[in-house]
């Protein structure tokens, strides 16, 4: 099969990928690259697939881009993100990108290639360090708010009756609400309560400081950073579970689930070993996109004045305290948003892609645009000779 393509360096990569994830898989269960070697064909399928599509390579890219600034950022930032070079030297007052300051105090000079804020800090290390902030923040929230949704859609899609009732009518109260308003509402009145609670658990607040790569001195600030995480949580589980329940109502009627419960699988074995891999795609494809959203909401968020508060660097607040100086200071306001509308939109192009590439017809057609079997090959040989 695979020699049924004409590969790029892209293809032979992807090989590489699907070989070495196997191989890792492999040494946790024993013989699963011999056992799966159609899964991994299927993997291999879907890359080249991607590897087709224009779109979904920038959108690959600039996901990619902002996965490596969310973790390496503050480490590339030219500058610490709490030093106001303002109380050394007064001209670093929103200075223009490109401007030249010394700073005597540190003994050497300082550059703002993208300008400075208010406070004199360098834009370009404020931008690298909210990327941390906002890459942290969107996997807090899809990685605890998603598998919430699914559990309870797939329990309400299985069960039916009442547990579906009472599940779907929870889920009805929070789509009720419009998810920025409550997610608004909630991160108004958690920071107190949150700030409290964390500061009572060192580690915990430990913990939180180095996975954002906050200084010590930015503890009594976690409250509010922390309340719009669990606001996002909070409103971003109800869309899952119902895409997830009305994809289990019409799983569960298969003759594979009916076989299941004949032999006498459990109903958790069923539903997650069986049902769940059978839907995964629709949700993946919905996660890759809402990636993208708890950037958008988060920032949002923030530019409302909810959120990270300064020092720390998030790309909304920057944008919230740049809107005052507008136009004057327009890099505050330019360079974040800009920021921002890329990580969306490459999170949006990869998830149309992989919702092309996870939909066997659509695949197929990209497939058979590049696909090209030695037969032809040799019949177009044939034909020229």
């Amino acid at each position: 099969m695979q020699d049924e393509y004409r590969k790029g360096i892209l293809d032979r990569l992807a090989d590489a990928v699907v070989s070495c994830l196997g191989s890792f898989i492999n040494l946790f269960k024993k013989d699963w690259k011999k056992k799966n070697k159609s899964k991994m064909e299927e993997w291999r399928l879907m890359l080249y697939a991607l590897n087709r599509s224009p779109p979904g390579l920038i959108g690959l890219a600039l996901v990619l881009i902002f996965i490596f600034l969310g973790v390496f950022g503050p480490r590339l930032a030219p500058w610490p993100y709490n030093y106001f070079p303002l109380f050394e030297n007064g001209t670093a007052y929103l200075a223009s990108p490109g401007t030249q300051i010394y700073l005597p105090q540190q003994g050497t000079s300082m550059t703002f290639s993208l300008g400075a804020d208010h406070y004199g800090r360098d834009l370009l290390s404020l931008l690298l360090a909210g990327a941390r902030t906002s890459f942290v923040i969107s996997i807090i929230v899809i990685v605890l708010g998603v598998p919430l949704g699914i559990i309870l859609g797939l329990t309400a899609g299985y069960y039916g009756g009442k547990v579906d009732e009472l599940v779907m009518r929870i889920t009805d109260m929070f789509l009720a609400f419009p998810a920025l308003i409550l997610a608004i509402a909630l991160s108004a009145v958690l920071p107190e309560r949150l700030q409290a609670f964390i500061s009572s658990h060192a580690h915990l607040q430990g913990f939180v400081l180095w996975l954002f790569a906050l200084d010590v001195r930015e503890a009594g600030n976690l409250g509010r950073l922390l309340s719009v995480i669990l606001a996002m949580i909070i409103v971003w589980w109800p869309a899952y579970a119902r895409i997830t329940r009305g994809s289990t109502l019409t799983e569960k009627e298969n003759l594979y689930v009916e076989a299941a419960r004949a032999i006498g699988l459990s109903s958790w074995t069923i539903m997650f070993k069986h049902i769940l891999p059978n839907i995964i795609g629709p949700i993946l494809v919905y996660i890759t996109l809402d990636f993208g959203g708890v950037v958008l909401m988060e920032a949002g968020l923030s530019f409302l004045g909810l959120g990270a508060t300064p020092p720390i660097a998030d790309w909304g607040r920057i944008v919230y305290d740049g809107a005052q100086f507008f136009p004057k200071a327009w890099w505050l306001i330019v360079y974040p948003g800009f920021m921002v509308t890329l990580v969306a939109l490459g999170w949006n192009l990869l998830g149309d892609t992989l919702r092309d590439i996870l939909d066997p017809k659509t695949r197929r057609s990209i497939e058979f645009k590049v696909k090209k079997t030695k037969q032809m090959e040799e019949k177009e040989g044939e034909s020229n000779a």
